[in-house]
């Protein structure tokens, strides 16, 4: 019986499903909320994305103050007195060489970068358009509701330099957001209901397996005490 019993359990643990708990992640994104300035880094010329945060309860920020509340590291030209922004999020790399007109550069943060390698900054006004920033970023105030740009520009024209591929005058809406948020856990309690359906029938066919198997051991039992009392 015991050896019937082990077996039945085996047969049953093997069968059923493992469970995983995914993990959480913090929200990011353009603000919400019209008392932050959203802040906009683009990586593209770098083979990077386009990153959106916020810096919250930004009345009386500088550009430079913005970016860092957005999550954003800065890195400025170490022999300047005007902290001209080199690297963002280590970014141009300080070991990897860029191909800037037609040479290979590396940014070191000691002197201001080429005309064909730099982080160019813009500012917008709450659904405007990207204007090339008249001011440094350590000078100019930031306007709540409105966005702070950063692009990198490599070997752009400097008369005609894009702006950061995001639309100030369109952002992502949170009503987007919101209804796929409302309709994530319809969709995970149909899967959730699947699954424990098909582990509940998994289950059962384990069970059976085992009822079968222990039916076979005591036939086979049976028969080897009745050989050895004959």
């Amino acid at each position: 019986m015991r050896m019937l019993a082990a077996a039945a359990a085996l047969m049953v643990g093997a069968a059923l499903p493992a469970l995983g708990v995914a993990p959480a992640h913090a929200a990011d994104g353009a603000c919400t909320d019209p008392t932050g300035t959203t802040v906009v880094v683009d990586f593209t010329d770098l083979g990077g994305n386009i990153e959106v945060e916020c810096a919250e309860d930004s009345a009386g920020m500088t550009g430079m103050q913005a970016i860092e509340a957005a999550g954003f590291s800065t890195s400025v030209v170490e022999s300047s007195d005007i902290p001209a922004v080199c690297r963002i999020d280590d970014q141009p790399s300080a070991s990897e060489p860029l191909e800037v007109d037609g040479r290979s550069y590396t940014e070191k943060c000691q002197e201001f970068p080429p005309g064909g390698a730099y982080w160019s900054y813009y500012v917008a006004p709450a659904d405007g358009t990207w204007a090339y920033a008249t001011k440094g970023a350590d000078t100019n105030e930031v306007v709540p509701g409105g966005y702070e740009g950063w692009r990198f520009q490599l070997n752009q024209p400097t008369d005609a330099a894009p702006v950061p591929a995001f639309d100030p005058a369109n952002p992502p809406t949170p009503t987007d957001g919101a209804t796929d948020a409302a309709e994530a856990p319809a969709d995970d309690a149909d899967a959730s209901a699947e699954d424990e359906n098909d582990g509940t029938s998994i289950v059962w066919i384990g069970i059976g397996v085992a009822a079968l198997l222990a039916v076979a051991i005591a036939v086979t039992l049976v028969r080897r005490r009745t050989s050895e009392d004959v």
